[in-house]
């Protein structure tokens, strides 16, 4: 059986980090437009989306980095994305030409 996507929120001074776990495709656009609404409501300094437990994601995911780094880049924070990114993530954000758009930490070797 194929994870669903899972979500958790992690507050601490100055940082909001999201923790997206399991599979993130075409269903799962409300629970993340919702998610995204809520984490940059109180415009943390900086954003970590951890992604080092998601296994797989389309242009769902791709929609909502893009989204959440322009939400901080308007409320003067930063986005973070964490890793290590599973070969799925990995090749969408390159494959896009997004990679580079984003600052990607715990990449491992795949820089």
């Amino acid at each position: 059986m194929v994870p669903s996507l899972q979500l958790d929120t992690q507050v601490a001074s100055g940082c909001t980090t999201l923790v997206i776990s399991g599979e993130c495709d075409q269903d799962d656009v409300e629970v993340l437009e919702q998610a995204l609404t809520v984490v940059v409501e109180d415009a943390p300094p900086v954003l970590i989306v951890d992604v080092s437990r998601l296994l797989f994601g389309d242009s769902v995911l791709l929609h909502f980095l893009l989204s959440a780094q322009r939400a901080q880049t308007a409320a003067g924070g930063r986005l973070e994305v964490r890793g290590p990114l599973a070969p799925a993530v990995e090749r969408l954000l390159r494959e896009t030409g997004t990679y580079e758009a984003f600052t990607v930490t715990g990449a491992g070797d795949a820089a």
